[in-house]
């Protein structure tokens, strides 16, 4: 039987790669945004910023969820999303550093920093850990729910 705790080594490297990436995914949207801004009126692209920035939450917050119930396949996918974002910002930083608009381009650079610093806690031994805790306690849990049933 797994030894149950409540915050298990790893958790913070856990939460502060999703926290990481909730700055970065905002910057993101931010960068989108400016780049977009060029090409699209006001009001359509209001509604293509609400409309990404629910599917940015979803798409992060749910493999999040689920691996903190035992899928740890999740991991792989939370790692390319990282670098899905990584590759973004990079793009839109350069779009917008070519565009002249220099703040935006700073803005970019430290989503850029977030974005790598999230990746280092993703790819960390004790993040690693923490999801092989969590995979542990639900196996075990699946395996005596369905033995007593």
């Amino acid at each position: 039987m797994p030894d149950y705790q409540m915050f298990p080594m790893g958790m913070w490297h856990m939460l502060a790669a999703v926290m990481l990436m909730v700055f970065c995914l905002a910057i993101t949207l931010i960068l989108i945004s400016g780049v977009l801004s060029n090409w699209m009126s006001e009001r359509p692209l209001m509604y293509l910023e609400l409309g990404l920035l629910v599917v940015m939450v979803l798409v992060l917050s749910t493999p999040t969820f689920l691996l903190s119930r035992g899928w740890s396949i999740f991991h792989g996918f939370l790692v390319w999303h990282n670098r899905a974002y990584l590759l973004v910002l990079a793009a839109c930083s350069i779009a917008v550093l070519m565009d002249g608009r220099y703040g935006m381009a700073i803005t970019g650079g430290v989503g850029l920093v977030l974005g790598f610093a999230a990746h280092s806690f993703y790819q960390s031994e004790r993040y690693a850990v923490a999801v092989e805790h969590y995979r542990l306690i639900w196996e075990h849990y699946r395996f005596r729910r369905h033995n007593h049933e």
